[in-house]
């Protein structure tokens, strides 16, 4: 029960303090750490952070997405046809893409414009 005294206030308080540790969660997404390119029959990335990064990675032409953790100095390749295009996110691992990673959000994703969320389990 909330004190009579307290009212719209607490209530105030409440959501700024809710909102600032909403805000904390958020991470910037870490694209920074992929040079892509080909290596032999690949087409792929060495993570150059020094944390590991969760790469998503999907080609166009048959959405399979494959998502991967990789280690500071690792590689993520990639064999598939990637003639239709290609799109990735990187976060920080332990969060995901603040957008649902699909083909309806390409051009979101393409542009970078995505932050990156706590990841929730089972989602």
């Amino acid at each position: 029960m909330t004190s009579p005294w307290c009212g719209a206030l607490c209530g105030t308080v409440l959501a700024l303090a809710t909102t600032a540790a909403a805000a904390q969660s958020v991470k910037a997404h870490m694209e920074a750490c992929t040079r892509w390119g080909h290596a032999g029959a690949e087409y792929g990335t060495r993570n150059s952070c020094d944390s590991p990064v969760v790469i998503r990675f999907m080609a166009l032409g048959d959405q399979h997405v494959v998502e991967r953790e990789v280690a500071p100095g690792a590689w993520f390749g990639s064999s598939a046809d990637l003639s239709g295009g290609w799109m990735f996110t990187a976060c920080p691992v332990g969060y995901a893409p603040n957008l649902r990673f699909a083909v309806e959000n390409r051009n979101a994703i393409l542009d970078s414009l995505y932050n990156c969320l706590p990841s929730r389990p089972g989602a």
